[in-house]
Formats: structure tokens, sequence, C-alpha cells
């Protein structure tokens, strides 16, 4: 990555802003344009980061002209929005899959690390594979507008975590499985970002934070 975070690690964006698409496309064509306009997005953000990000750069690495763009996107956050939404789905399917294979696995320690790694390292990779999916990630935790869809994820995703613990530690007080989930989830989702931002030690990360999620579901296993 080129592009360095703005000095105060914060990107600005208006406190109120259009996020969503104008027109969902329905003929070939049109889903080309509209499926172009995310692809390049994704690479420019990758290449200039998001404070040099403009729809009429997009505009000239797409072929298109800012009217044809506009059609489906108001602004460069709309772009941005859409491109999130579909990576948290991704990363979603990835972790149902995963609950419905048995994912939270309690039977022994070593058995939860190996399952947990499993989905990081899933995880992971669906990021690496998404057109700026390291600055998508990033943008979706520092800029206000965006964070909305990283909530929303998170939030559809502790649910059914949720009830995979409470399976398998059904003795554990509810409040305290929420706190769980949800301090575990913030924890993966970090790893996620820091080794792609660190991709020489991605499997040490990745090996560490399954390691302490397995051993935080261990001491809850064990009632401490």
């Amino acid at each position: 990555m080129t592009n360095q975070a703005p000095s105060d690690g914060s990107p600005q964006a208006p406190a109120a802003v259009e996020l969503e698409t104008k027109v969902s496309p329905s003929q070939d064509r049109a889903r080309n344009t509209f499926e172009t306009i995310l692809a390049v997005t994704g690479d420019l953000l990758s290449e200039v980061g998001f404070e040099r990000l403009s729809t009429n750069m997009v505009c000239k690495r797409a072929g298109l002209t800012p009217p044809a763009l506009y059609r489906y996107f108001p602004n460069k956050y709309a772009i941005l929005h859409e491109l999130g939404r579909r990576l948290m789905e991704a990363q979603d399917q990835a972790v149902f899959d995963w609950l419905r294979k048995g994912g939270i696995d309690a039977k022994s320690f070593q058995a939860s690390a190996d399952s947990i790694l499993r989905i990081q390292k899933r995880v992971n990779e669906i990021t690496k594979l998404f057109p700026g999916g390291a600055w998508v990630v990033r943008v979706m935790r520092v800029i206000p507008v965006l964070k909305e869809v990283r909530l929303e994820s998170r939030d559809l995703v502790s649910a059914e975590i949720l009830a995979a613990l409470r399976k398998n530690l059904p003795d554990i007080p509810e409040d305290r499985l929420e706190m769980a989930t949800k301090l575990t989830m913030e924890l993966m989702f970090s790893a996620t970002e820091m080794a792609l931002e660190n991709p020489e030690r991605e499997d040490e990360i990745t090996q560490e934070v399954s390691f302490l999620v397995a051993s935080y579901h261990a001491r809850l296993r064990n009632g401490a």
C-alpha cells in the first residue's frame, strides 16, 4: 500500500452522506458497469488509499464518464459502503458455514484452537482476495458513516456464535457469554486487519489469536 493514513490516523467523512446505490442494475451491460466501478475502486483504494481516492479517479481508470458512475453511486462513500457490505457478507457466510460444520468445538483445547485457526485463515483469505480488502476493512473501522456496515455484520454473526456457545457452555451466565462473544469477535477482526498490514507475520498473528480465543473458551469451560 502506498498511501499513509492522515497524521491523526482518522480519515474524516461528512456527518451525513448518501450511501445507498441510486439504481440496481438489471441488464448485463449495466451490471458489468456496476461491477467494474466496484472492482476499480477496490484496486485504487489499495494503490492510493482513502484520502486520495476520488470518483474522477475511478472514472478515468474504468473508462467511464462521471454521469455513468453517478447513475449508480452518488459519491465515493457509497461505493465503499457497497464494497464493505459485500466483504462483510462474504466473511459472515464463511463463519456461518463454519458454525454449521461444528465450528465451536469445546471437546478440548486443541480441537478448539484448530477449529478457530481454520476460520481465521478463511476470513483472512477472503479479505485478501477481495478488491482493496485491507483498505475496505480499515475504512469501515475509522470512518463514522461506514462503521455501521461492520457493526451490523458483528451483531449478526455474534447472535449465531452466541447460540453455539450456549450449547457448548450451558452453565455460563448469559451476560458473560455475550461479553465473551463480542470480545473474541473484535479480537479476531483486529487480527485479520493486523495480518493484512503485516503479511510477513500473518501465520504468527493467526496462530496467536486462535490460541488466545481457544484459551478464553477453555477458561469459560473450566468455570474460571
